[in-house]
């Protein structure tokens, strides 16, 4: 059986953490980090990768550096954030609006139609 902490106890835990590192090179060890102090807490508590990595996003005082691969980035949410992205419109040559990639309001994420996010990295701000 597990437990899930609220949003309010990750963010303490996920600032105290960065504080302490300030720093992580990846999602993985950022969750694992966060998972280690919340089981301090309670021992049933359990984060998702993706719950992690949404809270960061949007916190406010982590900056997370996203390092992009070819591929096709799937629907129209951020990656990062899970909020709608705007498309980035250009006009051809011809004349017709093209669609060249994806930017986030929320989180500051953007990339072209062919990348998608590969590593992410997580930095403390304040």
């Amino acid at each position: 059986m597990y437990k899930i902490p609220r949003e309010e106890e990750v963010r303490k835990v996920l600032y105290n953490v960065l504080k302490r590192n300030s720093y992580l090179p990846s999602l993985k060890k950022l969750r694992d980090e966060v998972a280690n102090e919340l089981q301090k807490i309670d021992k049933y508590y359990h984060i998702s990768m993706r719950r992690m990595r949404i809270i960061a996003a949007r916190s406010g005082f982590v900056r997370v550096e996203v390092k992009k691969g070819k591929g096709k980035l799937g629907g129209k949410n951020c990656p990062v954030c899970g909020n709608r992205m705007k498309p980035i419109k250009s006009i051809s040559l011809l004349g017709e609006k093209v669609v060249l990639g994806y930017k986030c309001n929320l989180c500051g994420y953007n990339g072209k139609i062919d990348e998608m996010p590969v590593k992410y990295e997580f930095h403390l701000t304040r």
